[in-house]
């Protein structure tokens, strides 16, 4: 059991030292718990988006207006944006050279916080503007 990890690795990514070996134990560890924490989050998102499908705008901001629906959404992009940064930040470290990297590694950064605040900005007025 205790080469497991190594056998899922390709020849080839254990040559380069690429892979999931690449990444900090801190970056793999946050990278399983927002996994885990998506699983709830996402299947209590397909439930609200599902209830909201026959409502019109006004029942959308009725819904939206309350804290616990409001709540899983903001939690749900949240914790997906981050997710999603540290996966790009995996791939960018794996395969990215030189200079590059630090602009992909930027442009990573800029766009999850851009795309995590847009849908903050979307729940909260949607929710109660």
């Amino acid at each position: 059991m205790a080469n497991l990890g190594k056998t899922l690795r390709t020849p080839l990514s254990r040559v380069r030292h690429l892979g999931a070996a690449r990444l900090g134990t801190e970056e793999n560890w946050l990278m399983r718990v927002t996994a885990v924490a998506l699983v709830p989050l996402t299947i209590a998102f397909v439930w609200l988006a599902l209830s909201l499908l026959n409502k019109d705008y006004n029942g959308v901001r009725a819904e939206l207006s309350r804290p616990i629906p409001a709540l899983v959404l903001l939690l749900f992009a949240l914790v997906g944006a981050y997710h999603m940064q540290l996966g790009m930040r995996s791939i960018i470290l794996d395969y990215a050279r030189g200079g590059a990297r630090e602009w992909a590694l930027l442009a990573n950064a800029c766009f999850a916080a851009a795309l995590a605040l847009a849908c903050v900005y979307a729940v909260l007025r949607i929710g109660f503007v």
